[in-house]
């Protein structure tokens, strides 16, 4: 699954923009299928004149003994049923990755072993005049 000694950690950061809800999202109307109950209409801001901006770290390794998620700074519980269900999607979805400078393989059926460390950071930042 990974290096000689197995002590390698891969990362992934994202950055997403603001996005604000004009009509809300009001739950689902199908749990399975994801479906909402009502339409709903947003707006994604200009990061480059009026932000806060997301900062979400994926990081897995085999050294990881559990699941781990931490929102500003400050670790949060993962029992809830709605985090374990994106934890199984994460998994599910996940395919083989290889990291040639680390002599890191994973297969996709490995990430079922893997526990994964996941830190948020939002910057609460407004910028009104770029």
């Amino acid at each position: 699954m990974g290096g000689e000694q197995e002590k390698w950690v891969l990362m992934v950061t994202a950055r997403t923009p603001t996005n604000i809800a004009v009509i809300k999202y009001w739950g689902k109307r199908d749990e399975t299928l994801i479906l909402p109950i009502n339409d709903s209409i947003s707006v994604t801001l200009d990061p480059s004149h009026l932000c806060t901006t997301t900062t979400t770290t994926v990081s897995v390794s085999p050294s990881f003994d559990q699941d781990r998620m931490w929102l500003n700074g400050k670790e949060i519980s993962l029992q809830g049923g709605r985090f374990q269900s994106c934890l199984r999607e994460i998994r599910a979805r996940a395919q083989d990755v290889e990291d040639k400078k680390k002599g890191v393989c994973i297969k996709k059926e490995d990430w079922q072993k893997l526990h994964l460390h996941i830190a948020s950071y939002n910057s609460r930042w407004f910028s009104f005049f770029g």
